[in-house]
């Protein structure tokens, strides 16, 4: 099958979905009669579309549904995704997800040409149901989550792949003075805008970290493993078991290398109200940490992880504060990074991770 790349839904048709199906192993048997196709999601920054196959014949082990994923028909927003979002995106598809067990959805088709425009065909995993952001996980879907997590982090721990391989060749690190001066434009309109929800500490917190979190940023260590870097519940889909959770995992448009510790802090940093999180976030780590010496990981131990895990968290910080100053603003996203930017400042300071800033 040759690498073309589709830019948008309505380019899907029969024999293009045969021919994916049996290029990647899903189905030799596949012969795709009809498709039907809907949009889902708000597109904002790519196209999304389910697809309902049918068959000529039994066509065993064929997907009856299908993900698409496009880029956005918007020059702009697929110019400022294309450079790192949808690339990585690809990138995961086309070469780890086969090789980690973290949970992300099997693969059909994944390409991107030159000017940013790719073609994803996914495993459709409805009956799933998606995570909230703004009503948070069951403790249940949350260890579910943090475990899975193990998955990606532990069969690439130390690998010189992640320097090496072509996806990461050349990646930019993070730049102190870059990130201090785009810290100081950022942080008092992001405290302007959602400060009314925080408390006095936090608010605090948030002036001194943009007074001198770039030297937070600048003495976090090397990347010691794959990372989704963006793993919150609006990117997770659970099972309807209510005690171990089948967890599925999407939108990998920030996928790199980097801490590990910084996609379990996000994940139960955003996920847990601040009580229920200070009773069960050292349990929750220390099942992560135990996960990840059973599959393998060797010469990490707990005091490290711990401290890691504070050190991490300026991953969400960022993530929480320039995702909200330089997205498309909507009322469900500012209700969201609201909540975000209070629940991150709380964890820090409960954690007494601001010690990392270095006054």
């Amino acid at each position: 099958m040759t690498n073309a790349v589709l830019r948008t839904y309505t380019e899907v048709t029969p024999d293009f979905l045969t021919a994916a199906l049996r290029a990647s192993g899903w189905s030799e048997e596949a012969a795709v009669s009809g498709v039907t196709a809907e949009t889902i999601g708000a597109g904002q920054m790519g196209l999304c579309a389910r697809f309902t196959l049918e068959y000529e014949g039994e066509a065993r082990g064929a997907p009856r549904s299908l993900i698409g994923k496009f880029a956005a028909a918007d020059e702009q927003a697929r110019q400022f995704m294309s450079a790192t979002g949808y690339r990585n995106e690809v990138c995961f598809y086309q070469h780890f997800a086969s090789r980690v067990s973290v949970g992300a959805p099997r693969c059909a088709y994944a390409a991107i040409d030159d000017e940013g425009w790719f073609t994803l065909l996914l495993e459709d995993f409805a009956p799933m149901q998606p995570g909230d952001q703004l009503r948070g996980l069951s403790l249940a879907q949350v260890e579910s989550a943090v475990l899975a997590l193990v998955g990606l982090h532990a069969p690439f721990w130390d690998s010189s792949e992640l320097t090496d391989h072509a996806c990461f060749a050349g990646a930019q690190t993070d730049a102190p003075e870059l990130l201090k001066a785009g810290l100081q434009a950022a942080v008092p309109g992001f405290l302007e805008r959602y400060a009314s929800a925080f408390a006095a500490d936090e608010v605090a917190f948030y002036e001194r970290f943009a007074a001198s979190g770039f030297h937070w940023i600048a003495a976090r260590g090397p990347a010691r493993s794959l990372i989704h870097s963006d793993f919150r519940p609006d990117n997770l889909l659970f099972s309807a078991d209510t005690t171990a959770p089948r967890v599925g995992v999407v939108d990998w448009q920030g996928f790199g290398a980097g801490l590990g510790l910084a996609d379990v802090g996000f994940l139960i940093g955003n996920s847990l109200e601040p009580t229920e999180r200070v009773a069960n976030e050292e349990r929750l780590v220390r099942r992560y940490h135990a996960a990840l010496v059973a599959a393998g990981v060797e010469g990490y131990g707990w005091t490290e992880c711990w401290e890691d895990y504070a050190r991490a968290l300026t991953s969400p910080l960022l993530t929480t504060i320039f995702g909200a100053m330089y997205g498309l603003r909507t009322e469900r996203g500012d209700r969201m990074f609201e909540l975000m930017g209070s629940r991150h400042a709380r964890q820090i300071l409960d954690l007494g991770a601001d010690r990392f800033l270095g006054d």
